[in-house]
């Protein structure tokens, strides 16, 4: 029978490939998100504003203000705020995993 701290090594989230994966997924989304408003852009500021608890997005959106150089560093940012946050979680994942698994709440 393995102890706890074989199994918590074998089910531990490595935080850089986490931090990569979550970055690459929220990257995909914001361009899909950009396609959505560059095709339809009325069509999803109102279907961002449903996110927002009906916050009136119309009032300040500018569809105008999309341009190649605002998507990559849009892109770029929203990739790395991602990637810290994905690395923090892994930390906290594998943080509070050893302490629920030293106090045998999991197997």
């Amino acid at each position: 029978m393995k102890k706890n701290e074989d199994m918590c090594e074998e089910r531990k989230l490595s935080p850089w490939p986490s931090a990569l994966a979550l970055g690459l997924a929220s990257g995909v989304l914001y361009a899909v998100c950009a396609a959505s408003v560059l095709i339809w852009p009325a069509g999803s500021v109102k279907f961002f504003s449903y996110w927002f608890h009906g916050i009136d997005l119309t009032r300040i959106a500018n569809a105008g203000q999309l341009g190649f150089g605002s998507f990559v560093v849009g892109l770029v940012s929203l990739a790395l705020v991602s990637m810290a946050f994905g690395a923090i979680f892994a930390m906290f994942y594998n943080m509070c995993f050893r302490h629920c698994a030293k106090r045998g709440w999991i197997k």
